[in-house]
């Protein structure tokens, strides 16, 4: 394989590069009418129920300027409400501002996008599978990243609340050695994130911008997400304790120590070191993640992993999020040279 096979690799499958000759072999026609009969399958038209629902959206103000002084003003091409402000004078659509914005592809589409990416699939895989050039997957995710960049801002954990910390490698390039070797255990070479998970499957997973946790840093990710009062089930490291005085927890400790070889089903620990698992597993999914977006995947993370489960309600949650969320992405802010996979 060329380089120039390894730089079309993955991409869309919208054109085959013999479309244009005016003669194809019996096995080239095959191929060209299937890929495109699968291209078809996956990029359809925006359907009736698309628009009925984007029309439905109600529309009060203008998204630019923000003026209730706006009127409708006809209809789109693709048959979407056109609106005008009185005010600034723009035009718009019920999806002007949303990452849906000037969508070449209806929303329809996304949901398969999102189903692979709430079960754990790579953006490569989830982008080869539904017919899109794989920078059109990558380009989605900082939409998504936008969408859920405060969805754990109100997260308060309560009742029994177990909390812990996770680490994830910086990127070779910044690795930190001594005498020709990388240093061992919690170090420069890690980044800390601190994980929270309640009885009632609240998440939260907060970057915490250290490579072992303080007082300090602990206070910070964690101080404003535990309500006051609750039971803090925890490994008693003394980075924990600034949360039982200033929170008034009440505390359950399980040292390393008292944990080392219990089966799952035995450790008081379980449901946070399960998060863990889970957490690392999706982040291994996607290897060449950059670290400086580390808080976005953590985001993500905790809203897959919260209820609700089923993965066609967390689609629903997330489009319903995304249409009343004022992001507007733009392609050449975001896909610089981004790497994910």
């Amino acid at each position: 394989m060329n380089n120039h096979d390894v730089a079309h690799w993955g991409h869309s499958l919208k054109y085959l590069k013999w479309d244009d000759k005016k003669t194809l072999t019996a096995s080239q026609k095959l191929i060209s009418r299937t890929v495109h009969e699968w291209y078809d399958a996956k990029h359809p038209a925006v359907s009736h129920e698309e628009l009925k629902m984007v029309n439905g959206l109600t529309i009060d103000h203008c998204p630019i300027c923000g003026s209730a002084e706006i009127i409708k003003y006809g209809c789109y091409k693709d048959g979407t409400h056109c609106y005008k402000c009185l005010s600034c004078n723009h035009k718009f659509s019920p999806l002007t501002n949303t990452i849906f914005y000037d969508r070449k592809i209806p929303i329809s589409e996304w949901i398969e996008y999102l189903l692979y990416l709430f079960e754990f699939h790579s953006i490569t895989t989830a982008a080869r599978d539904n017919r899109n050039a794989t920078s059109t997957g990558r380009y989605w995710l900082f939409k998504v990243f936008a969408v859920l960049k405060e969805i754990q801002n109100d997260v308060v954990l309560e009742g029994d609340v177990y909390i812990d910390e996770m680490y994830f490698s910086v990127i070779k390039e910044k690795v930190v050695e001594k005498d020709g070797k990388k240093l061992r255990g919690i170090s420069r070479n890690k980044i800390g994130v601190a994980a929270g998970y309640d009885n009632h499957r609240h998440i939260v997973l907060i970057v915490e911008n250290t490579s072992k946790p303080s007082i300090r840093s602990t206070w910070k990710a964690l101080g404003t997400h535990i309500k006051p009062g609750s039971t803090l089930i925890h490994d008693g490291d003394n980075s924990h304790s600034v949360l039982i005085s200033r929170l008034n927890l009440i505390e359950k400790k399980y040292t390393t120590s008292e944990t080392k070889g219990l089966d799952d089903k035995d450790n008081p620990l379980d449901p946070i070191n399960n998060l863990h698992s889970l957490a690392k597993k999706y982040m291994r999914a996607h290897g060449g993640y950059d670290r400086d977006n580390l808080q976005d995947w953590m985001n993500l993370i905790s809203f897959i992993l919260s209820e609700p489960d089923d993965r066609y309600e967390k689609v629903d949650r997330f489009i319903k999020l995304a249409i009343v969320s004022p992001q507007k992405v733009k392609y050449r802010d975001v896909m610089g040279n981004k790497v994910v996979k």
